[in-house]
């Protein structure tokens, strides 16, 4: 059976080849996307991870928060210990937006660190600390930055109609390892310094509130929203179903765009293989008469076509892959990198292929298997 399949595409090299290069085209895609999207869940989870035990307390709305709301959160019952970070973009006319935060600053108290953030050279900051800074690979990679250093921050201000820009140097004094998070594009420096340089004094983006052992962090949030006002506590658990949320919506969109392209490289094969059905009559009916079973042309009819949406997944996959490692290296030259090629893609990629082309291959299996073997044998 098999080497019929193959004889049988072989022929018809043109053909089967342009075929082959739209689905290739179609799963090149849907890779490409799905790494973007598989990135940037990875992101996130290990971020997630880092924070794991903390309560996030952010101001119901938009805003900052004021410092007295840490030693009110610190006086619900259940509360170990609380903690202000600000958060600001390190150059504001370049910062992220939606899923990416860009490069940013982080105000931290030094003894909060997140010392599951290896260092790779350097130190930690330290009580005292002032213009110091712990940076993330990423700033490390993109600035070309190593300890002793000096990195550059921003603060734009409004004055009046128009807005002038403030900088100020830090000395890099530590620098994390890769650890894959949004850590990575961080400058971490202290939190009165930050609130110094940016005019935010008493003025924190978001608390971490610590729960005492053996305390239920999604009921410890409900607490804190009771006794703070116009605050919003969310527990690591609702914090990851929140921003899976946003993520499963985030990936719809980006891989919709790369499922219709290899759609439409599955109809590519249908169209081939109702050609190649309607070019085979006689042979058809030829092995009807010499007694071939309809289920023995209906699986070689479906095999050809599965075959083509197998080579064409591979072909895309192994594009894709090539495409997105060079991509990575431009980007890791910029402190960064945006795909992420995981087994599932590939399985996924590879499955999909396969059964997009037995889907649409079923219509022309079985319009050869319905063929009269004397009609058949008849058609010119």
């Amino acid at each position: 059976m098999l080497d019929l399949i193959v004889r049988s595409l072989t022929q018809r090299k043109m053909r089967t080849g342009l075929t082959i290069f739209g689905i290739a085209l179609g799963i090149f895609a849907v890779v490409v996307m799905g790494g973007m999207s598989e990135h940037l869940n990875m992101t996130y989870d290990k971020s997630i991870k880092l924070l794991a035990a903390d309560i996030m307390v952010q101001p119901d709305g938009s805003g900052t928060l004021d410092e007295t709301k840490i030693r009110q959160i610190k006086r619900v019952p259940g509360v170990k210990d609380a903690y202000g970070v600000l958060y600001t973009s390190l150059d504001p006319e370049k910062s992220g937006g939606g899923f990416d935060p860009g490069d940013f600053v982080s105000g931290v108290l030094p003894e909060k660190q997140i010392k599951d953030l290896k260092l790779i050279s350097g130190r930690y900051l330290v009580p005292g600390d002032e213009y110091k800074a712990v940076i993330g690979s990423s700033i490390a990679r993109k600035f070309n930055l190593k300890v002793g250093d000096e990195l550059e921050i921003k603060n734009k201000r409004k004055k009046g109609s128009s807005s002038i820009s403030h900088t100020r140097n830090v000395t890099v004094v530590g620098i994390q390892e890769y650890s894959g998070t949004m850590f990575d594009s961080s400058v971490n420096i202290p939190l009165d310094a930050a609130q110094k340089f940016y005019k935010m004094e008493n003025t924190v983006s978001m608390i971490y509130a610590e729960p005492a052992p053996g305390t239920d962090s999604s009921l410890l949030a409900k607490r804190i929203d009771l006794s703070v006002e116009k605050v919003k506590s969310r527990s690591p658990e609702q914090l990851r179903k929140d921003i899976e949320g946003e993520l499963v919506f985030f990936s719809l969109i980006t891989i919709s765009a790369a499922v219709l392209a290899a759609i439409i490289g599955g109809l590519s094969v249908m169209n081939t293989m109702l050609m190649s059905v309607s070019e085979r009559t006689k042979e058809f009916g030829l092995l009807k008469a010499l007694g071939a079973e309809r289920k023995s042309i209906l699986f070689m009819t479906m095999g050809e076509a599965a075959l083509m949406g197998m080579i064409g997944g591979i072909a895309g996959i192994a594009g894709g892959w090539i495409l997105v490692h060079f991509l990575n290296i431009s980007f890791e030259a910029q402190g960064s990198a945006l795909f992420s090629i995981t087994p599932r893609i590939v399985v996924i990629g590879l499955i999909f292929a396969t059964v997009l082309g037995m889907i649409c291959g079923t219509y022309p299996a079985y319009r050869a298997t319905k063929m009269s073997p004397m009609e058949a044998l008849r058609y010119e």
